[in-house]
């Protein structure tokens, strides 16, 4: 079983430590060495020293980005995780299971649960997703790149974003709260990321990141519904949105991929970790 792990890396000194020695606890979980696949942005921190002081410990590919940094970081973390999977495709096609993780300082730099992280592995659970992601200890955070019934649209680009991201979190709240009593429930979701996530590299291999919208690939209805619900119309935009929602609605009309969040904390509270609010495009 070949696993990647690709990180997308610009000013992330502070995270990247704690990130790689989570790497080197899912090591423990898998025979064969896991190959790590770094999307780097030139950065005035220390990222690259620390990257390149992990090259004795870890099988570390590289990928120094020449291109200039756009204005939009949505945009540049899209190519990076392209630029991910690109190496992948070319370089490891063997690839089983791609993990993507952030690098951030607050989203993977708790302790990793190795029970949580085995549990989804076992045949019984994983014979049920293709893509799987998690819950947080601290919270979560990541309403932005998350997709469900009956909210499919990114609430910026909504009239009013607040009222639909506040109506979004009161139902994904209920829905998760209502998951965790079931053992071993994995709730059906259309995008969902949190910092981590797993992938079934057979079903995303052709699928790749963007932040421009692609309306086909939204069922018409659930558009409809998150309308009716809210009471707020989208606005005329079609850039800007989380890169996730695209790759994830990609594989499902690709794939039919099923798309799950297992809601079992897999990081620990970090000491001193404030709360953060959903990610966004700025």
């Amino acid at each position: 079983m070949q696993v990647c792990i690709g990180l997308c890396v610009y000013n992330n000194e502070f995270g990247l430590p704690y990130v790689f020695k989570n790497i080197e606890r899912i090591q423990t979980c898998f025979k064969e060495k896991i190959q790590v696949v770094v999307a780097y942005d030139e950065s005035p921190d220390c990222s690259l020293g620390i990257l390149l002081s992990k090259l004795d410990s870890f099988h570390i590919h590289i990928i120094k980005n020449t291109k200039p940094i756009t204005n939009s970081r949505v945009v540049n973390i899209a190519n990076s995780r392209n630029q991910i999977l690109e190496f992948v495709r070319e370089n490891i096609p063997k690839t089983t299971y791609m993990i993507m993780i952030d690098s951030n300082e607050y989203a993977c730099i708790g302790e990793i649960s190795l029970d949580v992280l085995k549990e989804v592995f076992e045949p019984d659970l994983a014979k049920k997703w293709d893509a799987v992601s998690f819950d947080r200890e601290a919270g979560y955070y990541d309403h932005w790149a998350l997709s469900f019934d009956p909210f499919i649209y990114s609430f910026f680009h909504t009239a009013d974003f607040q009222q639909t991201v506040a109506k979004l979190r009161e139902y994904f709240e209920k829905i998760m709260k209502h998951a965790k009593k079931t053992p071993n429930e994995l709730l059906p979701v259309f995008s969902a990321f949190n910092g981590f996530a797993i992938y079934k590299w057979s079903v995303f291999k052709d699928c790749n990141y963007s932040s421009e919208i692609d309306i086909s690939l939204f069922p018409r209805e659930l558009l409809e519904k998150q309308i009716q619900i809210t009471g707020v119309p989208f606005i005329p935009n079609f850039s800007g949105d989380c890169e996730h929602r695209h790759f994830h609605l990609q594989a499902i009309r690709e794939k039919n991929a099923r798309i799950r969040i297992f809601p079992k904390s897999l990081f620990a509270r970090f000491q001193g970790e404030k709360k953060k609010d959903c990610r966004g495009p700025c």
